[in-house]
């Protein structure tokens, strides 16, 4: 008979030997340890991840969306390295062999090399930026274009992902235009053939997000793509919903940049981001934040990644994100979001009242859902989960309601118990003052 960890290694692989290796006995909940379960089953072994995220228990977080909640492992590595670099400061001796105590003009391999294998790309191809923010703003303003070019947008766009070609508009007289997605989307064929009809001999670039911000549709964007690389226009896709979320795989989809939040779906640390930019297209692109590398033209991803001095705990703190992920294994990760956000929105459909604005198309959908109430506006909704549960997804506005994010951190009884929350509120009157 092999032992408890001996087996529970052999059940869940690269992911019990991360727990055995990094996680104790000790409790991080009162109440809850994280030992290993006596007799491992896939639900007790989610039950036992979510042991390692340090919310209490009876506070159900579904605003993922926003901000990931971190693994305490992920928080002990960020802190553990923040209070070691101030014990030994007086030692670093800012000699190359020594360690760093900082980050920003360094090209930080190792963690590169996890975020590349992460998006399936090659390390030199890969700058760490702070959010996805800075990754738009790298493209957006790196780009050489000209007064009548025209940049091509969804009319679902985060300002994080558009307010840099808005600049470039009224700057420089680029165009700026959009496609509309229909609401709710449901049809991939349908989106495909609204961007195929939008390009003009004008257009120079295409930045749209692979997953929506407000909405959670995935578009079809490898197929998007296709027809504008046909075009020889300039493809960059948002993922900062997208990373940690679904499977990506940039050199598939075939874009010329793609940049992302880690702090979202990856779970970790905010502060951190990651740019994409394929080798052969990173000529076209100027350094914006420009050092000591900024001319480097031989690591794309080092000269881009280039703004001074950074806090080299957070980057740790991505790099345990990264651990975290692949000691689970993507496989894992990815289909357990599918699965509880499948289950959401099958249960959603089945409650009078409610209108689900997300798609619920198989492919165009994963972790993230919204939809509305029939008389309830968006803030009293979010009220009424935290009121009746301590739950909280995120208000979006009126028109939509709320936005349900679900990670491998929630379990179907947390789902269900979300369901028996909206089917009260569709019973009970809404408010007559808005909170």
């Amino acid at each position: 008979m092999p032992s408890r960890r001996r087996f529970f290694q052999m059940l869940l692989g690269s992911a019990g030997l991360f727990f055995a290796r990094r996680l104790r006995a000790v409790p991080f909940i009162a109440g809850h340890s994280s030992s290993l379960p006596a007799s491992p089953t896939p639900e007790s072994f989610w039950e036992f991840v979510r042991a390692q995220f340090p919310q209490p228990r009876d506070e159900i977080f579904f605003n993922n969306g926003t901000l990931g909640a971190m693994p305490t492992p992920v928080v002990e590595r960020v802190v553990d390295s923040l209070q070691e670099l101030n014990r030994t400061i007086a030692r670093w001796d800012y000699r190359p062999n020594h360690p760093n105590w900082f980050t920003g003009y360094y090209p930080e391999n190792e963690i590169r090399e996890k975020m590349a294998r992460i998006i399936h790309c090659d390390v030199e191809e890969i700058a760490l930026t702070q959010n996805a923010t800075m990754g738009m703003n790298e493209i957006a303003m790196g780009l050489d274009l000209q007064p009548g070019d025209e940049i091509i947008q969804t009319d679902q766009e985060h300002p994080g992902g558009s307010s840099g070609w808005l600049v470039r508009e009224k700057r420089h007289g680029i165009i700026y235009k959009t496609v509309s997605i229909p609401v709710p989307p449901n049809d991939p064929g349908e989106i495909v053939q609204r961007f195929a009809d939008a390009i003009t001999p004008k257009t120079r670039v295409l930045a749209i997000p692979h997953i929506t911000s407000a909405l959670g549709t995935i578009l079809p964007v490898k197929e998007i793509i296709q027809i504008y690389k046909e075009r020889g226009v300039f493809t960059v896709i948002d993922g900062a919903q997208a990373v940690g979320q679904i499977p990506v795989d940039v050199k598939d989809l075939g874009c010329d940049a793609y940049f992302s939040s880690p702090h979202k779906w990856l779970l970790a640390p905010a502060g951190n981001g990651i740019l994409y930019v394929n080798k052969t297209s990173a000529p076209k692109i100027w350094t914006i934040l420009a050092s000591s590398q900024w001319n480097n033209q031989t690591d794309p991803g080092f000269r881009l990644q280039q703004r001074g001095t950074g806090n080299l705990p957070l980057l740790i703190g991505l790099a345990a994100a990264a651990d975290f992920f692949f000691d689970i294994g993507p496989e894992r990760w990815f289909s357990r979001i599918k699965a509880l956000g499948d289950r959401l929105r099958n249960g959603l459909k089945n409650i009078q009242g409610v209108e689900i604005l997300s798609s619920v198309h198989p492919t165009m959908c994963a972790g993230m859902t919204t939809y509305r109430v029939a008389g309830w506006k968006a803030a009293a909704m979010q009220d009424f989960f935290w009121e009746k549960r301590k739950m909280r997804p995120r208000a979006i506005n009126d028109q939509l309601g709320v936005r349900h994010s679900v990670h491998i951190y929630h379990s179907e009884t947390e789902i269900d118990a979300a369901l028996e929350v909206v089917e009260e509120m569709a019973a009970t009157p809404p408010p007559s003052k808005t909170p």
